[in-house]
């Protein structure tokens, strides 16, 4: 049995295991030379919390009584037990050469960033990211944890890489995809319904869409499905209609389908002269939904 972060793993239940698991993110901080966009990188993290954390959410973890035994029976579950063992291991690992390069490196280059280096609007979605992934944890952390860097771009990239694939097995263990997707759309919901640091909605979505493109399908589909692009500029110079006709300039929407996009105005129609006479129905612009 492995021993991580100061305890034999195969004391923890498969619900605990997840708990540490999401847990471990936390712990993470990035140093001043890592030589990436330090506020992508937190980015990246979140969002592969976030997708772990709504795995375990779609199949139940802290609720179902198989996931709360430290022996289980059922080989999927036995499986999932074996990645997130492979999760702390990797997580620990990590941590430890972490510590090594401490040791010896000069003390300029293990400068750290804080939270309170980021900008008020990737300190606000970095809130709400990990908001989503510590409200589907429950119980305390059992693991002997504290904070430590990566300091290195390409270390980073391998270990987003690596957690993302120990992910995506977990995700084919059970077929949740569904669930998956349910749990994306409520969270890029619940972003858009709340103002991010004073910028608007689609500021927010399209950082999340651009990070979870090769990270987290799920969020990355509820992203850009929130985030149709429906452009119109409309534009008429000299209308004229009789008493029955009727002249729209303008888009129309239907009521579901603004409760599911957000709208980005791109395109432009447009014209010069317009006329309807008798019961013509004249309109310059879109109809979404109607």
């Amino acid at each position: 049995m492995a021993e991580v972060f100061g305890i034999v793993t195969g004391a923890l239940s498969i619900a605990a295991l997840f708990n540490n698991c999401v847990d471990c993110f936390t712990y993470i901080q990035l140093g001043c030379h890592i030589e990436r966009d330090y506020q992508t990188c937190q980015l990246k993290l979140d969002v592969a919390q976030v997708r772990l954390s709504r795995w375990g959410e779609a199949v139940g973890i802290n609720r179902h009584s198989a996931f709360g035994m430290a022996s289980p029976q059922e080989q999927p579950i036995q499986l999932a037990r074996s990645i997130l063992e492979q999760i702390l291991c990797f997580f620990h690992a990590a941590q430890r050469m972490s510590l090594r390069y401490k040791m010896t490196a000069e003390p300029q280059k293990l400068i750290v960033y804080e939270e309170k280096d980021f900008t008020s609007f990737f300190g606000s979605l970095h809130s709400r990211l990990k908001g989503f992934a510590q409200r589907r944890q429950q119980g305390a952390s059992l693991l002997k944890k504290t904070t430590w860097a990566l300091y290195d771009g390409k270390e980073f990239e391998e270990i987003i890489s690596k957690i993302s694939a120990f992910i995506e097995e977990l995700e084919r263990l059970f077929p949740v995809e569904a669930a998956c997707s349910h749990l994306a759309t409520i969270e890029v919901a619940e972003l858009d319904n709340h103002e991010i640091a004073g910028l608007d909605n689609s500021t927010s979505l399209t950082a999340l869409r651009d990070t979870a493109q090769d990270l987290d399908p799920a969020l990355f589909a509820a992203t850009a499905q929130k985030m149709q692009i429906i452009a119109s500029r409309n534009l008429a110079v000299d209308v004229r209609a009789s008493s029955d006709s009727d002249i729209q300039v303008g888009n129309q929407y239907g009521e579901g389908f603004l409760r599911d996009a957000t709208i980005m105005e791109k395109t432009s129609n447009s014209g010069e002269r317009v006329s309807a006479t008798d019961r013509a129905r004249v309109q310059i612009g879109g109809r979404f939904g109607v």
